[in-house]
């Protein structure tokens, strides 16, 4: 690996260049290429800092790969989550077609190689990047080290554990911002008293579009087993069907035999 910003002694080491290039390695390459690049920083902050890099998961790799392979789509994806969240204050069937095409949009990311254990996780991470601008800015980063789960309900996941390196926070779209305090009492009190609602009412939607599209994956995988079960069985019964007419021809050859022996014996 070539070492961003440690090729000499009196240079300054940028860990951030060097984490960027770290987390576009594969899980096997991340140890000896950190550890090389730790021993090669000349400033033992850069050194600790580089040493303490964690090694991302394989989810947590795929999803590193598919910022830095296909950031259009990455992006796409991030911004749906932005839309999806706008929608949800008018016309339902828009938030329909919106997580419908984010649902169009993972599958086209996933990987079917991969065990299915690391789709899940790699599924469950991108779909957490549409439900909140924080996390979608930690999926973007590219530095990823464990995949990420929000299903809209009880508390965000610790974002700052999942990624490498800090990334900076997206603003808060305003109607999470509301500035209540600064108000009158007056006009504060009937505006506030929805907000509440509204912020679980989005979270509903966000959680029920999860688990529709959990739902949705389900019954393909269930599908796709309900196919291939019924080829082998249909093998099966071909295979019985062989065999039942092979058990009767020896049978038949047997029987034959034995009447050629006895015709034998008594002549």
């Amino acid at each position: 690996m070539h070492v961003i910003g440690c090729s000499g002694h009196d240079e300054q080491v940028d860990v951030d260049a060097v984490a960027e290039e770290l987390y576009g390695l594969s899980p096997e390459e991340f140890t000896a290429a950190r550890d090389e690049a730790a021993n090669a920083a000349p400033d033992p902050a850069a050194k600790k800092a580089i040493k303490a890099l964690r090694k991302p998961t394989v989810a947590a790799h795929e999803v590193n790969r598919l910022v830095r392979d296909q950031p259009a789509e990455i992006d796409e994806l991030v911004g749906l989550g932005d839309e999806i969240r706008a929608a949800m204050a008018g016309d339902p069937a828009d938030v329909r077609r919106l997580t419908d095409r984010r649902r169009e949009l993972i599958n086209s990311l996933l990987d079917p190689d991969l065990p299915a254990s690391t789709q899940q996780d790699v599924t469950a991470t991108l779909e957490a990047a549409t439900a909140d601008p924080e996390i979608g800015a930690a999926v973007r980063s590219g530095r990823l080290v464990k995949p990420l789960r929000y299903a809209g309900f009880g508390a965000m996941p610790d974002v700052g554990d999942a990624v490498a390196t800090p990334v900076t926070r997206r603003p808060a779209p305003a109607t999470k911002a509301p500035a209540a305090p600064q108000k009158p009492p007056a006009r504060s009190a009937p505006k506030a008293a929805p907000k509440p609602d509204l912020t679980a009412a989005r979270d509903r939607v966000l959680h029920l579009a999860g688990a529709a599209d959990d739902a949705q994956r389900r019954y393909e995988t269930a599908v796709a087993a309900a196919t291939e079960a019924r080829t082998v069985l249909e093998r099966a019964e071909a295979e019985r069907a062989d065999a039942h007419r092979a058990a009767r021809a020896a049978h038949a050859e047997a029987e034959r035999a034995r009447r050629e022996l006895g015709r034998l014996e008594r002549s």
